[in-house]
């Protein structure tokens, strides 16, 4: 094979390893970035988890910490409703939201922290007074962002 095709073949195999090392290093950043997840609020029953199309007082509710989708094990995270502490938790704590209007769902675990703002519309007539459970204290005391706590008197 004479040495000029010789030269292009290495210059072709040089450009094309050029180019997969500039996509995989494009991509890597991509990947980075997009892995993480938001904090979400669903309603889950019998195992399985859905966006309810409205929130209501008293119901019963899952909100699910940020994932980075890289991780194999999830920070302990702080969760709050309008600055009040619902509890601290691997993944997810229960939320039953006290009183209809807008509510701001925080979490904060490790260096990451996101909010989701919900509305919540009134129970029907007759509905029984809800409780928040109880499910341990939020680090480092303190609220996270403002608002009101939302917490029946003694609880």
């Amino acid at each position: 094979m004479p040495a000029t095709h010789r030269r292009a073949r290495h210059i072709a195999w040089a450009t094309t390893l050029l180019s997969v090392a500039g996509t995989l290093a494009t991509l890597s950043s991509a990947v980075a970035t997009a892995g993480i997840h938001g904090i979400e609020v669903q309603e889950c029953s019998d195992r399985a988890c859905t966006t309810p199309a409205s929130y209501i007082v008293g119901q019963s509710y899952s909100v699910i910490a940020p994932y980075d989708g890289t991780s194999t094990q999830s920070p302990v995270s702080s969760f709050y409703d309008n600055g009040a502490c619902l509890g601290s938790a691997t993944n997810s704590v229960t939320w039953v939201p006290l009183t209809a209007g807008t509510h701001t769902l925080s979490t904060r675990g490790g260096s990451f922290t996101d909010s989701v703002t919900v509305t919540v519309v009134a129970a029907p007539p007759g509905t029984p007074t809800p409780q928040q459970p109880q499910q341990g204290g939020c680090g480092g005391g303190g609220s996270f962002g403002s608002g009101s706590s939302n917490l029946l008197p003694g609880s």
